[in-house]
């Protein structure tokens, strides 16, 4: 699909928010070498806002929590935003096999307050 659905309301094709993603901003590290990057990023107001849209695995996620601590270290992460769904059981009720492990947003909570990351992180949950 080539453009989002009319109800979203985004008057955007995906081609054209692609060629708005600057991956140099994308980049998790300027100066450790972690050659990763986030999903999406922009600039706002001088501040880097970084997202990541998670419908992978925990370690996935837990790397995601890593880039934006690393980001923030370095003094250049304004704001994280990790996107994980709020029940993948319900979203991948026809493939329990590849919900195994999956990212979701209860364990994101949990993960966040036991690691104690001192960075801003906005964690979203999507439903269905």
């Amino acid at each position: 699909m080539e453009n989002p659905p009319d109800d979203l309301g985004i008057n955007a094709s995906l081609s054209e928010i692609r060629s708005r993603n600057n991956r140099e901003l994308c980049r998790t590290s300027t100066t450790v070498g972690a050659n990763w990057h986030a999903d999406y990023a922009k600039s706002y107001h001088g501040g880097l806002v970084q997202i990541e849209i998670q419908f992978a695995t925990v370690e996935s996620m837990f790397k995601d929590f890593c880039g934006f601590r690393i980001a923030s270290y370095e003094r250049r992460l304004a704001l994280g935003i990790e996107i994980v769904l709020m029940s993948p059981n319900q979203f991948f009720s026809h493939r329990r096999n590849s919900i195994t492990g999956m990212a979701y947003y209860e364990i994101a909570v949990k993960t966040l307050m036991v690691i104690g990351l001192n960075c801003p992180i906005w964690l979203i949950g999507i439903e269905e």
